[in-house]
């Protein structure tokens, strides 16, 4: 069984079986690169995109990026709107949900059947991702920052989703990687998009990558499977208590852009100034009025 190499940091999806070999591979460039743009945040949830810009910062012409524009509307990322041009998509909770649901059923399995069954090359080129993970987080702490951003978040991206796609690749099942790595793809856009990757996010990723790299090394695929899922579950906690906690601060009133932990400070502020947003008062129901004086009430006559 051999690991065959592929593009990292996003999985490159199969090639149109028209246009030419030039042709497609500009418009494989243009995908790629927006792909990367969602997943730094460069183009966040509800920005139009503009194909003009884009293909003159991408030095190419704009039909490359109006083909890799459609791709990404026809796989979920991006919406057609009429009159405005094409937006990023937001996700709701329920696509989260059934995307990492979906990663959950398939990865252990895949980590399952490679336990005991790769080669020294490649649990060498697995063991080379899960160290820079931990180099990762070592360089965070040193240099005393929050959360990862730049250089550094592009680093830890690409090691933590190549552990997972080799492992995929190791499984020997093309349908599964095509299934898993675009599913892994649209979750890290949409859940991930500005969730902080500080030094806790880090080490827990370290720490299960190292379990279930240790697990296939002595070949116990059910250890390997069992990690595996507690791995993408402890993800998908992480990224769905991100998801209910932005809610809640755009619910509140709280202006757009503030952290979440600056969150109950600005609320407290509000509160102590009289300027916390109320909820509407329920209205009364109105009483028909009968303008009848009081005591000339008509008495009805049998």
């Amino acid at each position: 069984m051999s690991l065959k190499k592929r593009s990292l940091p996003f999985p490159t999806a199969a090639a149109d079986n028209g246009g030419p070999p030039a042709d497609l591979a500009l418009r494989e460039r243009a995908y790629q690169a927006l792909l990367n743009k969602l997943a730094a945040g460069e183009l966040p949830p509800h920005s139009i995109v503009s194909e003009q810009s884009l293909a003159a910062e991408l030095g190419m012409s704009r039909t490359p990026v109006r083909e890799a524009i459609r791709r990404l509307v026809h796989e979920g990322l991006m919406e057609q709107l009429p009159r405005y041009g094409t937006r990023v998509r937001e996700v709701s909770r329920r696509d989260l949900v059934e995307l990492y649901e979906l990663r959950e059923a398939l990865e252990p399995y895949a980590a399952a059947k490679v336990a005991g069954n790769l080669a020294p090359e490649e649990l060498a080129r697995l063991e080379g991702l899960v160290n820079e993970v931990r180099r990762v987080a070592d360089e965070l702490k040193h240099s005393g920052g929050n959360a990862l951003s730049g250089p550094l978040l592009n680093r830890f991206l690409s090691a933590d989703l190549g552990f997972h796609l080799l492992l995929l690749q190791a499984a020997d099942n093309a349908r599964l990687l095509d299934i898993v790595s675009q599913t892994r793809l649209l979750a890290r856009i949409f859940a991930a998009r500005r969730q902080a990757h500080d030094t806790i996010v880090l080490d827990e990723t370290h720490r299960y990558h190292r379990v279930v790299l240790d697990a296939i090394k002595r070949g116990h695929g059910e250890q390997a499977a069992a990690a595996m899922r507690d791995h993408i579950g402890a993800s998908k906690r992480r990224a769905l208590d991100h998801f209910d906690s932005r809610a809640a601060v755009l619910a509140t009133g709280t202006p757009r852009g503030m952290s979440p932990d600056l969150v109950a400070e600005f609320q407290r502020i509000e509160a102590e100034r009289g300027t916390a947003p109320k909820k509407p008062a329920t209205p009364r129901r109105a009483h028909k009025s009968t303008n009848k004086p009081a005591g000339k009430a008509k008495s009805r006559s049998r």
